[in-house]
């Protein structure tokens, strides 16, 4: 998708959000069911991720009969909603997952409380059985007298009848896109989601206009404490995704040198020459030396600052000034005190504190000269990953081939495992978008059906997955989801036949003693090709290129396989994991 594309798209997707009244067209005599997904529909809801199911039927049958409404059956309901966060990430769009009761209400939760902790706005659609029967310990009675769904995941609404069935869908898109967006569960019972409904009025909504206004005092404190101090650094976290313009002018009013936490890899590209790249788990050596001298004033924002974040690069020396920015006030003080702790929106606080910058003269003066001295060497554990050629091929040069045979307009998301950890090191995201990882829950499985998702957002660019074997076994049959969507997603498996990042974490640990965790060796170009989706297998460098992959894809689009034999027995020096374990078992062991 174009960005002129995707904008029109937006601005068509806002009006109808934003639209005072918001008129729901009905067949006469439809039924519930039809109600809730056309409503949605008209707010701009119309990507539906999910598993059919008996209690949940009315709304699948609904989503096929309702024009602009798409439905993506996934092969499982948790990857169903690490689809639906990886496609809003890359349109901004808010998805919803359809589930069945029982079973597939309990399936989804893992990509629910994944949703949950990276703000993803997300309606949950869950069937049920006939409200008359709820209470009777059926089979998969997900209601308060069997699963309560809504005690697990947060009661939002729970349909009790065809004539509100729509305005509650409503409600809870609301509650999901609100001041703290999330998740949103919406039950509808299979006697209510097939009763039949006529047309409902029209619903007037008020327009809800919030301005907050911003501390200035803070922010003008900010711009001096930046500009006076000696060893200044700007940290920027995920919640500052959709402000990327904001937070470029900002960085560059500033002057300073700046890092990304792991989830906002790439928020500003790593080529800018004030960038070090990104800090905490696995962080560049360029993070990793700036950090190591001391921080005297750092400004983070939109990070609560835990372990994965921080990792090996602290990113304020003991005694020195943070400034911390964010629109949860819970995450201040958590894990690194703050001298000035605000509670804002990150792009009106970055577009305020830039303008400030700029009005006053308060670029750093030694900013410039910080940066290009900490760039001075090679950001890499290796110095020269790409002249690494033995073989099986290291895991870093498999990152650096990967990077230059998919091409400048490709999207990279990493699963959960050790070959995190390379992909997080040794790509280099040079534009906003191209970096994708789900690590707040850090749950394996999400970067497989995540690539759907933004395979799906714009099925025009290629979408590297780089994920391991054990995750794969896990989640792989997703691949037939996007090869009957026809994505052009590359699915490169770093195949060690071990659960590689649990084997070096324990060797860690505790020594060499309980460290096997070898699993057998799956062939998976071969798993590929059983169902109709090419696959190759990779033992050396070189192997992976540009005209590799367009042959492999030549046949039309739609994925491919890797099956990318690596070196297991190679680990990234200090990638800070294993590190924060130890403190904590040492922590847990004192308390």
């Amino acid at each position: 998708m174009s960005v002129a594309v995707q904008a029109a798209r937006g601005a068509e997707v806002r009006a109808r959000r934003e639209s005072s009244i918001q008129s729901v067209t009905v067949k006469r005599e439809s039924s519930a069911s039809h109600a809730i997904v056309e409503a949605l529909v008209a707010r701009g809801v119309d990507t539906f991720f999910g598993v059919p199911g008996g209690p949940v039927s009315p709304i699948c049958k609904a989503i096929l009969d309702t024009e602009g409404a798409r439905f993506v059956e996934s092969r499982q309901e948790t990857s169903a909603a690490f689809a639906a966060a990886s496609y809003h990430r890359a349109t901004g769009e808010v998805p919803a997952i359809v589930v069945t009761a029982g079973p597939g209400a309990t399936n989804a939760v893992t990509g629910i409380a994944n949703a949950h902790l990276g703000r993803v706005p997300l309606i949950v659609i869950a069937g049920d059985v006939a409200w008359a029967s709820s209470g009777r310990l059926l089979l998969q009675d997900t209601g308060p007298e069997g699963l309560h769904m809504e005690r697990m995941v947060g009661h939002l609404c729970r349909t009790t009848s065809p004539r509100s069935a729509a305005t509650q869908a409503l409600a809870a898109l609301d509650a999901a896109t609100g001041a703290a967006p999330g998740p949103a569960l919406c039950v509808v019972p299979m006697d209510r989601g097939r009763g039949e409904v006529e047309a409902p009025p029209p619903v007037v909504r008020a327009q809800r206009e919030t301005r907050d206004t911003l501390p200035l005092p803070a922010v003008h404190q900010a711009a001096s404490w930046l500009a006076e101090a000696e060893r200044p650094l700007v940290v920027l976290g995920a919640g500052c995704r959709g402000h990327e313009g904001a937070v470029r002018k900002l960085v560059d009013a500033l002057g300073v040198p700046f890092v990304t936490t792991p989830q906002a890899k790439g928020l500003v590209p790593e080529t800018h020459p004030r960038s070090l790249r990104h800090g905490g788990m696995a962080a560049s050596l360029w993070a990793r030396a700036y950090t190591a001298e001391g921080v005297d004033v750092a400004l983070a924002l939109g990070t609560d600052l835990d372990d994965v974040s921080v990792g090996p690069t602290p990113y304020v020396r003991e005694g020195g000034r943070l400034i911390h920015v964010d629109l949860d006030p819970g995450v201040f003080h958590r894990n690194v005190p703050a001298a000035l702790p605000v509670a804002a929106d990150l792009g009106a606080f970055s577009r305020a504190l830039a303008r400030h910058a700029a009005a006053q003269g308060l670029l750093n003066p030694r900013g410039r000269a910080l940066a290009k001295a900490a760039r001075d060497r090679s950001p890499f554990d290796v110095a020269s990953p790409e002249d690494d050629e033995r073989a099986p091929i290291a895991p870093h040069r498999a990152i650096l081939d990967l990077e230059e045979a998919a091409g400048e307009e490709a999207r990279f998301i990493t699963d959960i495992g050790g070959h995190m950890l390379y992909a997080l090191h040794y790509l280099t995201a040079k534009r906003t978008d191209r970096f994708h990882i789900h690590l707040r829950l850090g749950s394996m499985g999400s970067g497989i059906a995540g690539a759907v998702g933004l395979g799906l957002a714009d099925p025009s660019r290629r979408v590297v997955c780089v994920c391991g074997d054990g995750g794969m076994q896990m989640n792989g049959m997703e691949l037939l989801v996007a090869a009957d969507l026809g994505l052009p997603v590359v699915y490169a498996v770093f195949n060690d036949a071990r659960y590689n990042m649990v084997h070096h974490g324990m060797k860690q640990l505790y020594g060499g003693g309980g460290t096997d965790w070898d699993t057998r060796w799956i062939d998976f170009a071969a798993w590929a090709r059983s169902m109709g989706v090419p696959g190759i297998r990779i033992h050396a460098p070189g192997q992976i290129d540009a005209a590799q992959l367009d042959r492999l894809q030549a046949s039309g689009p739609g994925p491919v396989v890797l099956d990318i034999r690596i070196d297991r027995e190679l680990q990234i020096r200090g990638a800070g994991r294993d590190e924060a374990l130890q403190r904590m078992s040492v922590e847990g062991g004192a308390s």
